[in-house]
């Protein structure tokens, strides 16, 4: 007998494990990719160094004696667990990753609610986002793909809007319930939306003044009471019952889908720029082609979208 503590041979533990598991020498020796003659001597060793018997040879095969049967589930166990941890700790994923560059916002109210459909779609592929408060349209440089905001202008890259927007004022329903009479839902009084907190997003402030203007208030200076460098956080400061934001509408989709927002007021005002997809100008590989091929596909019933062709 073995001495307390101590442990068998592993390659004799691996050679009885295989073998007891497929009840079969010339698959497990298949599996080891080693002999059949190798494992028979693997387990032999292993009965000597236990001083127990594993196998009854039958003329149909292997059987397994009563404390083979009891040690195989533990033995499995433990190559499985010692499989996965080295795996988990050592191992790099084999799948090709798909660099993401965009903004949080278009990050975080368009993309990641989404992106468990792309990974069902393509399970070859990783996704790694780069996102960033004002990304700058040469995000591309450092990525494959780029979602940018802006007027355009990306001169050295593949370029095409994907995404038309428009301005638009919001209120949460407890921001609507407390400062309309009930049953109403829209603020038509331009004086009233004055005196209200307004909320606007760093970048974006002049947003409020144009919309005035093209209201007749030309001489008017909003100056809103609330500001965010993000306008996912703005939208979340509307949602919160804050007060009301200006902001465009592509953000603002999702929340007003789902009534966490309304449009309060029915003036529109058209946003000079969009959403870019920014490509560089090397041959598109296959994993940013079934990136953008999917990205597209989820847009096309989107009520902002714009150009959607592809290749």
């Amino acid at each position: 007998m073995p001495q307390a503590q101590s442990l068998p041979p592993l390659n004799a533990l691996r050679a009885f494990e295989a073998a007891a598991r497929l009840q079969n020498l010339a698959k497990a020796a298949a599996e080891l990719h080693v002999t059949q003659g190798a494992v028979s001597q693997q387990i032999k060793l292993l009965e000597q160094y236990l001083d127990t018997q594993l196998f009854y040879r039958r003329a149909k095969g292997l059987e397994l004696t009563d404390s083979a049967k009891a040690y195989l589930p533990v033995l499995t166990q433990a190559f499985t667990n010692m499989q996965a941890t080295t795996n988990e700790l050592f191992v790099s994923d084999y799948r090709p990753t798909i660099k993401v560059a965009c903004g949080t916002t278009f990050a975080q109210c368009w993309l990641m609610p989404r992106l468990p459909k792309f990974f069902a779609k393509h399970p070859e592929y990783r996704v790694r986002l780069l996102s960033s408060a004002w990304p700058t349209g040469q995000g591309v440089n450092d990525a494959d793909v780029e979602i940018c905001h802006g007027e355009g202008g990306f001169s050295g890259y593949r370029v095409q809007r994907i995404i038309k927007e428009d301005w638009m004022v919001i209120a949460s329903p407890s921001f609507i319930e407390t400062h309309l009479p009930e049953g109403e839902n829209q603020f038509n009084d331009l004086d009233q939306i004055k005196s209200l907190p307004l909320i606007s997003t760093l970048g974006f402030k002049l947003g409020w003044r144009n919309w005035f203007s093209e209201l007749g208030e030309e001489g008017f200076q909003p100056e809103p009471l609330f500001e965010s460098n993000h306008t996912s956080t703005a939208l979340e400061m509307a949602q919160a019952g804050v007060g009301l934001l200006l902001g465009l509408s592509f953000c603002f989709r999702m929340a007003l889908d789902e009534g966490k927002v309304v449009k309060v007021h029915d003036h529109i005002m058209p946003a000079e720029g969009g959403q870019y997809l920014i490509l560089s100008n090397a041959t598109i590989t296959p994993k940013v082609d079934a990136f953008c091929r999917w990205m597209l596909a989820e847009l096309a019933d989107h009520p902002d979208r714009d150009n959607l062709e592809w290749g």
